[in-house]
């Protein structure tokens, strides 16, 4: 160590890892080596070892002297550019042309020097060619200050004695700006060259690795978001096709579609709160009221009443005692004078209560539907019920003839219509319904298991006939009245009648019918309570038991929400058998979870005090949801 140092050591600390000496001309490159030297990071294994020159090497090679940054407009120009020198470890010189002939630059090369501190300049060419003065006729332009080709006396004279400098060289073809800046970094720090450009290597490399694998998680980043627009329904492109990949393999975040397990746990509490509110809506003597509002008046109708019954012994947590409560109900209808015979033709039981009251078909066809499914039930019955319990379902069989007037499949609301080929939709598919129960408790229809099979395969085949595939969307229309009119809740029935029919009857589903129930159902996904139940007014030219010709005029409304999720449990029950789309499953399942999970405890509570038929008819949809295991 020289005396000039053992002074500064003494006296005051080094202030700068460099200091770079440039040309005005070459601005640029020297604001590109101060940035280059001051944010580069000494390799992790690197800082922190011990050299000879500088001691414990640091995380960081700052500060680096700059003049025109540090000193603009000094006064005293000259003296602080003498303390930043020997404030510094080392001397950076970029050599170009320019720097050759710049007084400035040789002077501050000659002061370094003039401290005892040769080996530790460092030159970055950047231009021109070093030692070009020696070959005076080649036509090139010296890039090094005289200072730097040449030794410096300690008082700051150029002597004629040569140096070989440490230089980087930047120019095209030479080390390039990574290995230039790696060459000086080399001699500041006092490291093997080899040794930092390896480190460098590797630490590029994993740079590299590093925003590769950001770059992959910022496409993947935005694939996931933009396939989660999609999922969450928002308008993007291939938005459908998102939702259909995103279905297909059940990973849906924002349109959640609820377990079968959730679905069956669901439906237990909402059948009991059911159950719960028609037996609370008994009268004294065994009645069910057209009416679960306390409030409401006494009335009562064997239309809702038998539904009623139907949906009950339908019902599977049910347990037989509760039931055997419910079985004076099955007799009610048949008390004397509420069938209605006249000359020898049985015409059933009214609409509704009133002497003028004309009888129409669904009070029978719930009653028959109703003594099936106890009749169904195993170990309920003695066999004295049992023996009067078919008899009055004969007797109902009987009644129903009249408004099946003709061999055609459909059924009449109305007794004797004067157009009997005017078959109602809604009563042909409650017949479907009847059938379908008689068959599930194995006993005949008009004194033959034939015949029953018979006409249940006529009447889903008079269903299947009557669709109007074209209709916006496909479904059933009304008769008279409601002709032109599809409706929603009638449609929805339907589907699951025909979706049952083809399970346990062997009924063969045309292809535009199995195409549209998935689609009718998923769309169910986008609907509460409030979405409208649709009504249709029924009428025809009939003459009835009371003898004279008149009008039949009925107003039906088709609930949706019950046979959506009939339906639904009954395709999801088709499609685990017979395959199909993984999608279409996932998308009905969910719609089935909206209904069950997201909307059943409020629709049980809204629904208890209502009209009993509402109350029948969810239970009804409700009784083909299995038992949770």
């Amino acid at each position: 160590m020289n005396e000039t140092d053992q002074r500064l050591n003494q006296d005051e600390e080094y202030k700068y890892w460099a200091f770079i000496s440039y040309s005005h001309h070459d601005e640029a490159w020297a604001k590109w080596l101060h940035k280059s030297l001051e944010t580069y990071s000494v390799p992790r294994n690197l800082a922190g070892r011990k050299t000879s020159k500088h001691g414990e090497l640091p995380r960081r090679v700052f500060p680096v002297f700059r003049d025109r940054d540090e000193l603009p407009g000094a006064a005293d120009l000259g003296g602080k550019i003498k303390t930043a020198l020997r404030q510094s470890r080392n001397l950076i010189v970029i050599c170009s042309p320019r720097a050759a002939v710049s007084k400035w630059v040789n002077e501050e090369i000659k002061t370094y020097k003039a401290m005892g501190r040769d080996d530790r300049v460092l030159c970055l060419i950047v231009d021109g060619e070093p030692n070009a003065t020696d070959k005076a006729d080649s036509g090139l332009q010296e890039c090094f200050p005289e200072a730097v080709r040449f030794q410096v006396t300690a008082g700051g004279e150029i002597s004629a004695e040569r140096t070989e400098p440490i230089a980087a060289d930047v120019r095209e073809g030479k080390d390039g700006r990574t290995n230039g800046k790696i060459k000086l970094l080399s001699g500041v720090l006092d490291v093997g060259y080899d040794e930092l450009r390896q480190r460098e290597k590797r630490r590029t490399f994993q740079r590299r690795v590093r925003l590769v694998s950001l770059a992959a998680g910022l496409i993947l980043f935005s694939i996931i978001t933009y396939l989660a627009l999609g999922d969450a329904g928002l308008r993007v492109p291939g938005r459908d096709r998102i939702q259909t990949l995103v279905d297909r393999n059940a990973i849906s975040v924002f349109r959640h579609a609820h377990s079968i397990k959730e679905i069956r746990a669901a439906a237990v509490p909402m059948r009991r709160i059911l159950v719960d509110a028609l037996a609370q809506g008994r009268d004294s003597d065994g009645w069910i009221r057209t009416n679960l509002n306390p409030k409401q008046e006494r009335s009562v109708e064997v239309w809702s009443h038998s539904q009623s019954l139907c949906a009950i012994f339908k019902t599977p947590e049910v347990n037989k005692e509760e039931l055997r409560s419910f079985l004076i109900g099955l007799d009610l209808p048949f008390t004397a004078g509420l069938t209605i015979e006249r000359e020898g033709i049985k015409y059933g039981w009214q609409s509704h209560k009133g002497e003028e009251e004309e009888t129409i078909a669904e009070p029978a066809l719930w009653t028959a539907g109703a003594l099936a499914a106890a009749l169904a039930r195993p170990g309920l019955l003695t066999d004295e019920e049992r023996r009067r319990f078919e008899s009055d379902l004969i007797y109902t069989q009987q009644v129903l003839k009249l408004y099946r007037p003709l061999d055609s499949g459909g059924w009449n609301m109305f007794p004797n219509q004067k157009e009997p080929q005017m078959h109602n939709p809604y009563t042909t598919a409650l017949a479907l319904l009847a059938l379908l129960e008689t068959r599930k408790a194995g006993l005949p229809w008009e004194g033959s298991i034939e015949r029953r099979d018979q006409l249940l395969q006529s009447t889903a085949g008079w269903l299947i006939r009557e669709f109007d595939k074209d209709g916006q969307p496909p479904g059933w229309h009304g008769v008279a009245e409601s002709a032109n009119q599809l409706f929603d809740g009638l449609t929805l029935q339907i589907y699951a009648e025909l979706l049952r029919a083809e399970a346990e009857a062997g009924i063969e589903l045309p292809p535009e019918i199995v195409e549209q129930i998935p689609l009718h159902l998923i769309r169910c996904v986008e609907r509460d309570l409030s979405f409208p139940v649709g009504s249709g007014e029924f009428s025809a030219p009939m003459k009835g038991h009371i003898g004279r010709e008149t009008i039949g005029k009925e107003s039906i409304g088709f609930l949706w929400y019950p046979w959506a999720i009939d339906a639904s449990e009954r395709w999801l029950e088709r499609a685990e058998k017979r395959g199909g789309p993984k999608e279409e499953r996932v998308r009905v399942r969910r719609s089935l979870g909206h209904l069950l999970v997201d909307l059943g405890p409020e629709a049980a509570n809204k629904y208890r005090t209502d009209w009993t038929f509402i109350v029948a008819e969810l239970l009804y949809g409700l009784s083909n949801i299995p038992e949770p295991s």
